[in-house]
Order: structure tokens, then sequence, then C-alpha cells
């Protein structure tokens, strides 16, 4: 006896069969106008939202008090619409993101091959990742004076404190992705002879990448706020933006301090978006990723 499944089957027109068991196509994709509005409608509603609550504080306070929430006229006039202080604070922004890069540049690459190192080496994996949790809770500022101490008040210690500030994110992120590269992959380069370098090189980074650049960006908004910190801290020779905020606060120059403000918000937010855009960059077609079907 035929199965009836089968039967009804073949008793349907070819037709009918063909526009049943197709393959469902996929949803286009979406226009250009409604990628932009995607991207940027949500942060520019929030942001007037922000706006319009910073208003309505500012409005609350007292006549006498106002004066430590400047508005966007004094803004203008008294801090960017003053050309011997946008120079000013254009110089103070190329020193904290001098800072800011140096120590980054330092913590990247030991960060990567620590995070190698942790991987290669279970053991050591155990024995420093303790540690790391350990650096990551120590408060930062309470070493800053053993720091002042050591090495002085100059440009290196400002490094130092960077770099201590975005480590922990680094080899964290690339040990987790490293760990969580598919075992499959990896037993099918064991048939194959590979040395432990080659599957490193060409399947767990590659798989890891992704995960390495989520620290990358975690790293890069810190680095800025770490310069600004040890600029705080370290009043002497070149300052940037940190000497700024504290110098305007001194002397009651609000507008100059929230541009200040302004200025290294957008730095930290550049840098963030740079390490998103690089990441982006080299390994988005290696993944799927799920704004790009939205």
């Amino acid at each position: 006896m035929s199965d009836p499944i089968v039967a009804a089957y073949k008793s349907t027109p070819l037709k009918a069969q063909v526009e049943r068991y197709s393959p469902v196509p996929l949803a286009p994709a979406p226009s250009v106008g409604r990628r932009l509005v995607l991207s940027f409608a949500p942060p520019l509603i929030l942001g007037i939202l922000i706006v319009a609550a910073y208003a309505l504080i500012r409005a609350d306070l007292p006549a006498h008090r106002q004066f430590l929430m400047p508005s966007a006229e004094g803004l203008w006039s008294q801090a960017f619409g003053i050309a011997a202080f946008r120079s000013e604070l254009l110089m103070r922004a190329l020193t904290t993101i001098s800072i800011a890069i140096t120590g980054l540049a330092v913590s990247i690459p030991v960060g990567i091959m620590l995070g190698i190192v942790m991987f290669r080496v279970y053991a050591l994996e155990k024995a420093v990742f303790p540690y790391l949790v350990a650096l990551q809770s120590i408060p930062i500022m309470a070493i800053i004076p053993l720091i002042q101490s050591a090495l002085g008040f100059g440009f290196l210690p400002k490094v130092l404190i960077v770099a201590l500030f975005t480590f922990f994110a680094i080899p964290t992120t690339l040990l987790l992705g490293l760990k969580s590269v598919d075992r499959n992959i990896l037993e099918l380069f064991k048939l194959q002879n590979a040395s432990w370098w080659v599957m490193l090189r060409k399947a767990a980074l590659p798989s890891a990448a992704p995960t390495l650049f989520a620290g990358l960006r975690i790293s890069g908004s810190l680095a800025v706020i770490a310069a600004i910190v040890s600029e705080l801290f370290f009043l002497s020779g070149k300052g940037g933006l940190g000497q700024l905020l504290m110098n305007a606060k001194i002397d009651f120059k609000y507008e100059q301090m929230y541009a200040a403000l302004i200025v290294a918000s957008a730095l930290s937010i550049t840098v963030y978006l740079s390490f998103n855009w690089l990441g982006n960059r080299l390994f988005a077609h290696w993944h799927e990723l799920s704004d790009r079907q939205r």
C-alpha cells in the first residue's frame, strides 16, 4: 500500500508543488534612506530629550545658581565663540588624545600577547586571571600617588595610567573569543597535522576577532577618560583637557568647563566609533550581523 502523503503529493498539480515547496525568498535589503533613519534618528531623538531635560533642570534652579549650568548662548559667547579659546581647546584636545593613543599603543599589544599566552598555557591562565581581576578591582586613583613617587609628573606616568585603565578588557575578551572557537574546526586542523600556530593564525584569531574588537571599543572609549583623569592629578607640564577643566572650575569659567567636557565626550565617541568601523571593515564579512538584516 502506498503512503497516503506520497499519493497526495503525486496527485497535486506540478505548478502547485513548485509553489508549495520552492524556497522562501530573502527579504529585500533596506533602502539607503531607511538605513540612515535607523542609524541617526534614535541618537538624535535621545539627544533632544537630554537637551530638553538639561533646560528644564536649569530653569528650575534659582537665578543666582544658573551660572552652574550654562545656556547655549553662554557656551557660544564665553567659550566656542572666542577664537583664542578655540585654539587653546584644540591644542589641549591634541594633548589629551596623544596621551590616550600612546596608552592604547601600550595596552593593546601587551593585552593581545597575554591573551594568546593564557590561551596556550592553561596553568598560566589560572595563575594570571585572578591578578587581572584584582587589577581591575583596585581603584586606579588610589595608586596614582605611588606612580607619582616612582615616575614623577611627566608624560610617562599619564600614559601608564591610561594603559592600566584600558588593559583589562583586551586580554579577557580575546581569551573569551579564543576559547569559543568551534571545536570541529580545530579537529579538522589537527587531522591535517597543522601546528598550533597555524590553528591560531587561521582559525582561532579570525573567530575571536569580533570579540576582541568589542574589548577594543571598550578600551578606546575609556582611554580618553583615563587621560583626563591622569591630567587631574598631574597638573604640571603641558596639560590637556583635564587641566583645562580644573583651571576653568577654579576660575569659575563654567562655560569653558562645559566646552571642555563636550570636546572630551566627542573625542571618546570618536575613538569608540573608529574601532567599531575598523572591526566592521575587517571582519563583518566573516560573521553574520543582525543589524544588517533589519
